[in-house]
């Protein structure tokens, strides 16, 4: 067992020290596959199979603060990724919940990095494959840390008037990078749901204070279809904005069908890159899901970039 799985167990140990009251453990993780083909891949590829596992640990101290402590490994294959142990405490009041760790608690702007209608389970893609844009969503900053891959420090207000304020540092380890700051707010205006997210990356070799802006705009469902829109914005000149839309259960084969479309710019580039990516996903129950998806992109002089993708999720 390695020193940072070391680490986290004596802490989350302590934890269950400070309190008499009754505790509640649970335990949970996922697995994950997805395999690509089409224009990028040579042939049917495998892209990532992933296994998590976590033990969250809730509990009221004595003076009324409520705490969760979580830790959790992960383990990835086919993707590059090593094995990690991570570990994450909050301590919730009615002045808000402070968060320390890994991230597993979340960013401020976690919640917004998906598409508006989060059209992907089985990765964290927010482009359609064959676009790309220079921009950054506060979970990791190209070549340095970020909010899912170091120590972080993130407040999570109450509700105020329906809406949740969240303000996060995220420690960078990596030596000519600034920690990175990150701000969000989210709520309902006439039953839309509506958020705003700002990331600070700081002064960086690479980016001098690089920041990334987004808005995430959710309509009321209606007649079982949900509409989404985002604009993602970075001060180095990359913007997209994407909508989309999740329909009710498909009659006869349960799966709901989403689509959204991107638009790119591209500053300097001669013509703007577009794309957009329609998937069936079909939950069988008992944590299980699966996902077909179809990415098209046009980028430039190249018209035609299409790619499939078929994912897995199993959580328990």
């Amino acid at each position: 067992m390695n020193n940072k799985i070391l680490s986290a167990t004596t802490a989350l140990a302590g934890i269950m020290a400070l309190s008499s009251a009754q505790a509640d453990v649970s335990v949970g993780g996922t697995f994950n596959g997805l395999w690509g083909d089409g224009d990028s891949y040579a042939s049917q590829q495998r892209i990532s199979v992933t296994e998590s596992a976590y033990v969250t640990y809730t509990d009221t101290l004595d003076n009324g603060i409520g705490i969760e402590g979580t830790m959790a490994y992960e383990s990835g294959a086919g993707a590059g990724t090593d094995n990690a142990g991570d570990f994450d405490i909050s301590f919730i009041s009615d002045m808000g919940t402070v968060s320390f760790g890994n991230g597993l608690s979340g960013g401020p702007v976690d919640s917004m990095d998906s598409h508006p209608v989060k059209s992907s389970f089985a990765s964290s893609r927010k482009l359609p494959q064959g676009l790309s844009a220079d921009y950054e969503d506060g979970d990791g900053v190209t070549g340095a840390a970020g909010f899912d891959d170091n120590n972080q420090i993130v407040y999570t207000s109450p509700k105020i008037n329906g809406f949740t304020v969240k303000a996060g540092i995220g420690f960078g380890t990596t030596a000519g990078y600034d920690d990175i700051m990150a701000y969000s707010i989210s709520g309902k205006i006439a039953g839309f749901s509506v958020k705003g997210g700002i990331v600070d990356e700081g002064n960086t070799d690479s980016r001098t204070g690089d920041e990334n802006y987004m808005i995430g705009i959710k309509a009321p469902k209606l007649a079982g279809y949900t509409i989404g829109y985002g604009l993602y914005d970075s001060d180095s000149g990359d913007s997209y904005t994407v909508v989309g839309v999740k329909t009710p259960k498909i009659p006869g084969l349960g799966a709901t069908f989403q689509y959204e479309y991107f638009d790119v710019d591209n500053p300097g580039s001669t013509a703007d890159d577009d794309g957009s990516i329609a998937s069936l996903q079909k939950s069988f129950g008992g944590g299980v899901k699966a996902s077909f998806e179809y990415h098209f992109a046009s980028v430039g002089s190249n018209e035609d970039v299409e790619n499939f993708f078929i994912g897995y999720k199993i959580g328990f």
